[in-house]
């Protein structure tokens, strides 16, 4: 009888406006979103803080936070709220006409290698399906449970290393796309690439390297090179895995990419792939999406069609052997 009580003393309509302040950790933000007057939304979070007798977020040194309240709720509302959506609205079976967003958040070559595949797929099964291809960033295990993000693409490796409660962890589905070798590129006109390089040769030359976090080894290079107790000259790092086949054209260093990236970036740069000079870790990918997701449709088809792509990226043929 006291949920039922409390029911009755809650406006179940500012349930959305509550759980849209709480992804965005803004009220005009969230006003925006939802296509209402801020004061309104003010006027919400301003009664639901007295139900719940808390500040829901606060200002902090980091701009604004959700208290441990906020965070608790945030979680029970994606849930709640999206089984209420579907018993409403139901689960669109009609891709052809269902409507909607997806935010899918990878590293940018993988966004590169996907975007055309994903969206022809979008133009033949959903064409009323808008998809926003984000850069992931290391927050992207939050950003899956607030909803902020639909669909992760990542690393093991990366993902394994992600500070993320257990209870949260649970609560992620994921799906292994495939793997693919970490081959190294050089200058096209540098002979001593193809002839080969010796170990220390190869550490002692000026790379180019990807990062996620200067403080983290989320990388398969940076991981393998860590446990390897080495160091290597790292004379540029970028979070922009696209970037490198540029930099490594122009400044001469090497680098260690996804094959995937340097098969097309051969075409198009000045650069050579050769292999590295001891055997490295082939980098596995994985999507990563939130347990809610499973009772959205276009959430289902999004994970469908990425699988799809994967299935040619990361095809024999599109790995083959270097020549």
């Amino acid at each position: 009888m006291a949920i039922i009580s409390n029911l009755r003393l809650l406006n179940l309509n500012s349930l959305p406006v509550l759980r849209e302040v709480l992804r965005q950790l803004s009220i005009s933000a969230a006003a925006k979103k939802l296509h209402i007057s801020q004061p309104a939304v003010s006027n919400t979070i301003r009664m639901l803080r007295g139900h719940f007798d808390d500040e829901l977020l606060t200002r902090s040194s980091k701009g604004m936070e959700l208290t441990t309240k906020g965070k608790q709720l945030l979680q029970s509302l994606e849930i709640a709220l999206s089984h209420i959506e579907t018993a409403v609205g139901g689960v669109a079976t009609d891709l052809g006409t269902a409507i909607g967003t997806v935010r899918i958040a990878t590293v940018d070559n993988i966004i590169g290698a996907i975007a055309g595949p994903l969206s022809r797929l979008s133009a033949e099964e959903a064409p009323n399906v808008h998809i926003e291809l984000l850069i992931a960033s290391r927050d992207m295990a939050t950003e899956l449970q607030s909803g902020g993000i639909d669909v992760a693409i990542t690393s093991t490796i990366m993902m394994d290393t992600l500070k993320i409660a257990e209870s949260n962890r649970r609560q992620l589905r994921s799906e292994i796309l495939g793997e693919e070798r970490l081959v190294c590129i050089g200058p096209r006109d540098d002979a001593s690439l193809a002839a080969g390089l010796t170990w220390e040769d190869y550490v002692t030359r000026p790379h180019a390297s990807f990062i996620v976090d200067p403080e983290q080894h989320h990388t398969v290079e940076r991981q393998w090179l860590a446990d390897l107790g080495l160091n290597p000259n790292s004379r540029i790092r970028t979070a922009s895995n696209l970037s490198l086949p540029d930099i490594v054209a122009t400044s001469g260093c090497l680098s260690l990419v996804p094959e995937s990236l340097a098969r097309k970036a051969v075409a198009q740069y000045p650069i050579q792939i050769f292999d590295p000079p001891i055997k490295v870790p082939d980098i596995r990918w994985v999507m990563v999406w939130h347990e809610r997701s499973e009772i959205d449709a276009i959430v289902k088809w999004a994970i469908d069609a990425l699988i799809c792509c994967a299935s040619t990226l990361f095809s024999p043929e599109q790995t083959g052997s270097i020549s």
